[in-house]
């Protein structure tokens, strides 16, 4: 049985698939369950403090126990730091995703 999801967002804010994503997290989560977001690449984008629909379905998952992880190297290579994400987003190293993604159940990408 599957009890474990684990949502990879890898396109910008703006994009359809960058909302499916955060939909299909959230639509998981209130389903009940265990739900991790983990946002690469331009996906970081979305993490950013800024006003739309993305961002307060982040917010809402985040204040529901929905877990939001992104990388440092990503947010780098973009001139971003932890500091301009929305409050709550856990920024790990690249060598700590395996472990994050082995300890679900399924894994999916947008």
């Amino acid at each position: 049985m599957i009890g474990s999801i684990c949502i990879i967002v890898r396109r910008p804010k703006g994009e359809e698939r960058s909302t499916l994503g955060i939909r299909t997290a959230w639509a998981a989560q209130a389903g009940a369950f265990e739900t991790k977001m983990l946002f690469i690449e331009d996906g970081v984008y979305n993490l950013l403090n800024n006003p739309g629909y993305n961002t307060e379905l982040l917010q809402n998952f985040i204040k529901e126990d929905g877990s939001v992880y992104t990388i440092s190297t990503y947010l780098q290579e973009r001139g971003l730091s932890a500091e301009q994400l929305l409050e709550g987003i856990q920024v790990i190293p690249e060598e700590e995703v395996p472990g994050l993604i082995m300890n679900c159940d399924v894994c999916t990408a947008f």
